[in-house]
């Protein structure tokens, strides 16, 4: 079983997240004519991307969260999606995890990175 974002984060980012679908496609160049185009696998991943405000406490629950019960960074868990409602399945993509920068004392915008998994 997989952990869950935890419930004394917040559930949504703020206003102006970025969803879209995955790429699941290739295509191939012959030597005359337009790209050939085909469905590679349906098992693609779509990004996700939002900011949400946190105070200093909640940056370090986040922390704890990700250092110690993602291993890193490094496993999956589920997470309200934004979207179409209920839980997904996310995890970071590699290089990406979460960031954060003070804008008044004691508030702080962190910029979340998740590939949702098929």
């Amino acid at each position: 079983m997989v952990d869950a974002w935890p419930s004394n984060l917040p559930q949504c980012f703020i206003v102006g997240y970025a969803d879209g679908e995955g790429d699941g496609v290739i295509e191939t160049q012959p030597e005359i004519g337009p790209p050939i185009s085909r469905r590679r696998s349906t098992a693609v991943v779509r990004p996700l991307a939002g900011s949400m405000r946190m105070t200093r406490a909640q940056v370090a629950i986040m922390h704890t969260f990700v250092t110690a019960a993602l291993a890193g960074g490094s496993l999956p868990f589920s997470f309200p999606d934004p979207t179409f409602g209920g839980t997904i399945l996310v995890k970071f993509p590699k290089g990406s995890l979460p960031n954060w920068q003070q804008t008044r004392p004691g508030v702080y915008l962190v910029n979340i990175k998740l590939s949702v998994l098929p």
